[in-house]
């Protein structure tokens, strides 16, 4: 735009330091920067999550004041005319610090509270459960006893674009223009942090290039530090975050350390559970996944088992929602307790799962069915046989299933219109579209509600004008919210086009609405979804990996994935399947390839781009991906009788681990190891691998 601005972040470096000025000569005299800002500059409230919450209690700067919390959070912004110059200005600016940060220790990560034994890092948030039975639970001595642990590192919200905003001056106020997945947060920090009406800011957002829940809450903050500079020089400014400030500062999945302990029969039925966990908040304890207790018992009898949640504070950016939070670590918990008691019974773990469901629960027919149509027997004996003939590859296969909830929550907007002359639509609604496909879902239920092609529709962008006071678009249930409503949107307009159509029947669509605006017919509806209309349901679905391993390199293939989900009778296939294939991948890159590394000195993320920072490639991507929706089934309650999509397949991608197990443990066997449990966790990458497969120089033999 002309006379643009381009900002980008100053970041402290001295974590528990305090700030004490800066000087910003040398930055300023760099050719075409413009100007400095820091939080002294802010003139309302300096706090990106102004709305005050069970989930954000917590204060959260836009710009540090005081004590730095985390190796890069944001202290200042830079503007320049070029982005080039912005970058440079920002590595330039010298932030002096008050205080040495001294000896205390920089605890990056929650493994690093842990192993510190830094209690007083860690916050009773307890969002755990007590089974009814479990206070009552008889302990036969002929039941066995097993404890371990599992641990899961944090994952970045590796987006197509990093986080981005453009600020407009307007003659009533500012036009901001945020790839964020939550507008109405984004207007009242705005508002809040200039001290404006939230009338005046007008929020709009065509799409965005990918969220994952890192652009919820966290892309507020990169929302507010351009708004301010739009409000402070009266000219558009762009913010548009390299990938490495990107990972520095916004924070990502939380990590987990689970402990557990159980009795249960020697056929591994769990007569009594114990699970303790603590989660990685970040330095804030805002956003705790304190909704995870409904995902926690998947589809098992929970009657006899006690789970205890605690949080801790570490150094590092504030944690928050990334795709199936909470879900995805307990699945991940339970299914690893599972193949734990497989193991240390000797038994298959398939037949331990069974033993733990209920009798009525519809998870054992389909189970069955699922094993059939995967050939799983005849594939677990061709993966023995290639086990014994090959020394340096192994072959392992696992499965495991999921009963996912869904519930409703929020309110979401739709506004449709109807143009009189040739009969063409425009909605725009409250969602965000983020490759999840939620304006083709929106398009699609308006043209069968209103019987004309698809082609006629157009989807608007989504502003706080016509999505006032809407909810933040996660939790996999936006799509089937925004639907509900344009289906509401449209069938009013059919009312009112009714009597037109009666007096007319046999126009032409096009003619018929013509009529319409000549009698005066209002063409226009909105309707809102409140979060109540629609009841909760369950996804119910099973995934199967089986996956080769180079024994000497650690390198993992998986040869073929097997997914059958219930997605109801679902509005579009191929979205469904694109969005069960993507959530699936996003999952393997949390448990084979993503992992976060820090400087334990300073606190530095060190994987900080994709050079050293892994999501999955094409090459990762299973050789033969199935994915089936399980067929002749409705929900009732849902949107045209269909389902969500967007997470479940997350939590099923923990499979991946169980099948690398079952070959790791053949390695094991020819390299004469014992058969230990391996407590696998998240990311098992291939140097973590190799230390499991007691490989030796003396095995290196060519025959």
């Amino acid at each position: 735009l002309p006379g643009e601005l381009y900002a980008a972040f100053v970041l402290g470096t001295k974590v528990h330091a305090n700030i004490a000025s800066f000087d910003a000569e040398e930055a300023l005299q760099i050719p075409g920067v413009i100007a400095f800002y820091t939080a002294k500059d802010i003139p309302g409230v300096n706090d990106f999550m102004p709305v005050k919450s069970e989930f954000s209690p917590n204060v959260e700067e836009v710009f540090c004041s005081g004590r730095i919390l985390y190796h890069g959070q944001p202290v200042g912004l830079v503007l320049a005319n070029t982005s080039q110059a912005a970058q440079k200005a920002a590595k330039t600016v010298c932030v002096h610090y008050s205080t040495d940060p001294g000896t205390e220790t920089i605890l990056p990560t929650v493994k690093d509270v842990a192993d510190a034994k830094r209690h007083d890092r860690v916050v009773n948030i307890d969002y755990g459960f007590t089974g009814q039975s479990y206070g009552e639970a008889t302990i036969p001595e002929s039941a066995i006893h097993v404890s371990g642990s599992y641990e899961s590192g944090g994952q970045y919200h590796y987006t197509m674009e990093t986080q981005t905003c453009v600020c407009l001056p307007l003659e009533d106020g500012m036009e901001v223009h945020t790839a964020t997945q939550a507008i109405t947060l984004t207007q009242i920090a705005i508002s809040q942090m200039l001290s404006v009406p939230e009338n005046s800011l007008n929020v709009s957002v065509r799409r965005i290039g990918g969220g994952y829940g890192g652009k919820a809450s966290r892309a507020v903050q990169v929302a507010c530090a351009c708004a301010l500079a739009c409000h402070l020089t009266k000219r558009s400014v762009r913010l548009v975050m390299t990938i490495e400030s990107n990972m520095a500062v916004v924070g990502k999945r939380y990590g987990i350390i689970s402990n557990y302990s159980a009795e249960v029969t020697p056929e591994g039925r769990i007569l009594r559970l114990h699970n303790e966990f603590l989660h990685d908040a970040g330095c804030n304890s805002n956003e705790a996944p304190d909704f995870m207790q409904g995902y926690y018992g998947n589809c098992y009898d929970k009657d006899v088992w006690c789970v205890v949640s605690k949080t801790a504070l570490t150094d590092s950016a504030s944690n928050t929602w990334c795709r199936a939070p909470g879900s995805t670590e307990a699945y991940a918990m339970i299914e690893s307790i599972i193949e734990h008691i497989a193991f240390v019974t000797g038994s298959d773990p398939l037949a331990v799962r069974l033993q733990n469901m209920p009798n009525d629960s519809p998870m054992k027919p389909l189970l069955q069915t699922f094993l059939a149509d995967i050939e799983y027997d005849r594939r677990n004996g061709e993966i023995a046989q290639f086990n014994l003939e090959n020394r340096w590859r192994k072959r392992g296969i696992a499965i495991v299933p999921m009963k996912y909830p869904v519930g409703y929550f929020g309110t979401l907007h739709a506004l449709v219109s109807i143009y009189h002359t040739d009969g063409t639509v425009a909605i725009t609604h409250g969602g965000i579209e983020m490759g999840q496909g939620i304006n083709t879902r929106a398009a699609q239920v308006a043209a069968k509600v209103l019987g004309i092609p698809v082609e006629k529709i157009a989807i608007k962008p989504t502003t706080n004008l016509t999505a006032p006071n809407d909810f933040c678009t996660q939790a996999s249930i936006t799509s089937e919210a925004v639907a509900h409503s344009v289906l509401i949107a449209c069938e009013t307009l059919l009312e009112r086009i009714a009597p037109v159509r009666q007096q007319h029947p046999d126009v032409s669509w096009e003619k018929l609405t013509q009529l319409c605006h000549s009698q005066g017919v209002d063409l226009c509806a909105t309707a809102m979804y409140n979060g109540v209309e629609l009841p909760s349901y369950n996804v119910w679905a099973l995934g199967c990996a089986e996956i080769e391993l180079d024994v000497l390199t650690g390198c993992v293939l998986l040869r073929r994935v097997d997914i059958l989900e219930d997605a109801g009778k679902t509005l579009n296939p191929e979205i469904e399947i694109g969005q069960i294939e993507g959530a699936f991948m996003m999952g393997v890159g949390l448990y084979l390839t993503e992992a976060l590394s820090y400087d334990r000195a300073t606190g530095e993320l060190l994987t900080n781009r994709s050079w050293n920072y892994r999501p999955p490639g094409a090459k990762d991507i299973p050789v033969d991906l199935r994915i089936r929706l399980l067929q002749n089934t409705i929900n009732p309650t849902g949107v045209q009788r269909s389902k969500a999509t967007g997470e479940p397949a997350v939590n099923m991608a923990v499979v991946v681990l169980f099948a690398l197990r079952n070959a790791i443990n053949a390695a094991r066997t020819d390299a004469g190891m014992p058969q230990e449990w391996i407590p696998l966790g998240a990311p098992c990458t291939p140097d973590r691998i190799l230390r499991h497969l007691g490989n030796a120089y003396d095995q290196y033999l060519l025959h």
